[in-house]
């Protein structure tokens, strides 16, 4: 009896790098779905990947930040810059950030170009619930001068090309639209729009 060989998996190609963005309230999940996304897309054989969460990057940059408003908004800034630099070194970008700005999501957009955002949208009291580092009870508690979702606002895009409703999807749900709009992104050419 002849052993059947396995075909090898069929690898998707990336025509372009580009940079997925996604943003939202802190404990929305941006960390997870950032995660996911790059396992998912490693095991569909698509590599290089950066990864640039927000507070790991934050740990790695040349001066410590705070939690203002201008602060928060160099960090963006400084991260679409990393993005880019990815991006022209022909790896794939996952930013998982906050950026509650959307002007300064505009300008990450200008910048890199091929860029798509992912909106994670979930009511700052669910995310709350999930926040087990306790910054939502402080700042409820106006412990924080600066917290978004409670202190300051989070300005939502227009359009952005993905929106994730974690508040009420599983994560395997949100992973999975995720991974099915990333690919759709990342192995077509053309507009620089997902």
């Amino acid at each position: 009896m002849m052993r059947q060989q396995s075909k090898p998996k069929k690898q998707l190609k990336v025509k372009t790098a580009g940079t997925i963005w996604i943003t939202g309230l802190s404990a929305s999940g941006k960390s997870t779905m950032g995660k996911n996304l790059r396992d998912s897309l490693m095991a569909a054989g698509i590599t290089p990947i950066d990864l640039l969460d927000g507070e790991e990057v934050r740990k790695r940059l040349d001066k410590q930040y705070g939690f203002s408003t201008g602060d928060r908004n160099v960090v963006t800034l400084k991260l679409a810059e990393l993005a880019f630099q990815s991006n022209q070194n022909g790896k794939i970008a996952i930013v998982c950030v906050i950026s509650h700005v959307k002007e300064l999501r505009d300008q990450a957009r200008k910048l890199i170009g091929r860029f798509m955002e992912v909106y994670l949208d979930c009511p700052a009291e669910i995310c709350a619930k999930r926040d087990y580092k306790g910054h939502y009870r402080k700042a409820f508690e106006g412990l924080y001068e600066n917290f978004i979702g409670v202190t300051e606002p989070y300005e939502k895009s227009n359009h952005p090309d993905l929106i994730l409703d974690t508040a009420n999807k599983s994560v395997e749900e949100c992973s999975s639209l995720l991974l099915t709009r990333a690919l759709d992104f990342l192995t077509h050419q053309g507009d620089d729009r997902c």
